[in-house]
């Protein structure tokens, strides 16, 4: 019976907070929002993953689907409830949180956002990536959700009118303010170790049913809800088949950069022009299929290859303005459809042993087109780079997610290096 309900904003933050469960043997399930099906989980799933594919609402939308989703959850019998946010702030943070809060009835609620393997930490409420303040980073520039300050409270009440209080170290090791007040907690971590110090207290508190924060934080959401673990994930080893097909929809700098280094490196790569996309019917062009068999070419000769959607600095520019000018949902949803209907019809004439996907967006889009019927995160490849299985007719390998925003230079030769 499920007994914890995580709810994430986009698909690669689900998979990378559900990973965390699926490493300590506790049985995990990845839904996107549209597919959950109450009457078809299995008995024996103690975490249910749902990526609820707000983070580009409007911030009422995405309220009315966190707050619809907790509320059904609760009328299921789910006890215990984590809202996995994003670690750099993105998406509707304040008002998912505030919809959890309401749903459940809860007059405090602790968020932990802090990340520290990752570079993300959170010094007296603001937070840091890499010890930069998080609106003078590239984060600041993100297409769809700038990030235009680092004060946590201030991001969160630009959308509900709950207290935020932010809990430097002294009030944490006071261990009586989160008790004072009710709202949001927001509590301060610049370490692992301070993660766990504030996993002690919040264990110790038997009245806390619902925790918000990012994957960095869930490792540590089993002792304090008592889930059952089994056989952890020691590092056990993963077989890796070629083909290895990369595809990243992401324009953050951080992605462009990972590619662009992979590039230099001797990694073939393809661009998807982004120009092509928004044409009507291009699908169905005679250069599609020249594009799609040259990327299958190159595939097969290699053994792996890059797909992305931008290239310079005017794909970028074009993505962002594609359509009525502004960046929007309609943009993306038509660059991931696309994206989605070119990975199907490579494995329709190819099979491709392990797939890589950067970016929340474009892996939901190829989840989608690949018609999922399962999601099963299983371990990680590195740290915050989860593993999943997927249940699909036309693809059966392994899946290999990364948030657009994530890593350092290397990361994707690091990736490509770990699959041997």
């Amino acid at each position: 019976m499920v007994r914890l309900l995580i709810i994430a904003d986009d698909f690669t933050g689900a998979l990378d907070t559900g990973v965390q469960f699926s490493k300590m043997g506790i049985s995990t399930q990845v839904f996107l929002y549209d597919d959950v099906d109450w009457g078809n989980i299995e008995k024996h799933v103690q975490v249910m993953v749902v990526d609820t594919q707000s983070r580009h609402l409007s911030s009422h939308e995405a309220y009315k689907r966190v707050f619809q989703l907790t509320k059904r959850a609760k009328e299921m019998g789910v006890k215990f409830f984590y809202k996995k946010t994003d670690s750099t702030l993105r998406g509707n943070i304040g008002s998912e949180i505030a919809a959890l809060m309401d749903a459940c009835h809860m007059e405090r609620l602790p968020f932990i956002p802090a990340y520290p393997k990752a570079g993300r930490t959170t010094r007296d409420g603001i937070q840091y990536v890499d010890d930069i303040p998080l609106h003078m980073t590239a984060f600041a520039g993100d297409p769809l959700n700038p990030i235009k300050e680092a004060n946590i409270a201030g991001i969160i009440n630009r959308q509900t009118g709950k207290v935020v209080h932010s809990l430097n170290m002294v009030h944490i090791e006071r261990n009586d303010y989160f008790h004072e007040g009710k709202g949001i907690f927001v509590y301060d971590a610049v370490s692992d170790e301070d993660l766990e110090g504030i996993c002690r207290l919040l264990t110790q508190d038997q009245g806390i049913t619902g925790i918000a924060g990012c994957a960095g934080f869930a490792p540590y959401i089993p002792r304090i809800f008592n889930l059952n673990t089994g056989a952890k994930d020691m590092g056990r080893a993963t077989r890796f088949h070629k083909a290895v097909l990369i595809v990243c929809g992401s324009i953050n700098e951080v992605s462009m950069s990972q590619v662009a280094y992979a590039e230099n490196r001797g990694i073939k790569s393809q661009l998807l022009s982004p120009h092509k996309m928004f044409h009507n019917d291009f699908l169905n062009n005679p250069e599609y299929e020249t594009i799609l068999t040259n990327a299958i070419d190159t595939l097969l000769e290699h053994g792996i290859l890059i797909l992305k959607t931008a290239d310079e600095e005017g794909d970028i520019i074009f993505i962002m303005g594609a359509g009525d000018g502004s960046p929007g949902e309609s943009t993306y949803r038509i660059i991931t459809g696309f994206i989605g209907s070119f990975v199907r019809d490579i494995m329709k004439r190819t099979n491709i042993g392990t797939l890589v996907v950067f970016g929340g967006d474009t892996a939901l889009g190829i989840v989608e087109g690949l018609h999922c019927t399962a999601i099963l995160p299983q371990t990680e490849l590195l740290t915050g780079i989860p593993i999943s299985a997927l249940g699909s007719k036309l693809f059966s390998g392994t899946l290999i997610t990364k948030a657009g925003g994530f890593g350092d230079e290397g990361t994707l030769m690091d990736i490509i290096n770990a699959l041997g």
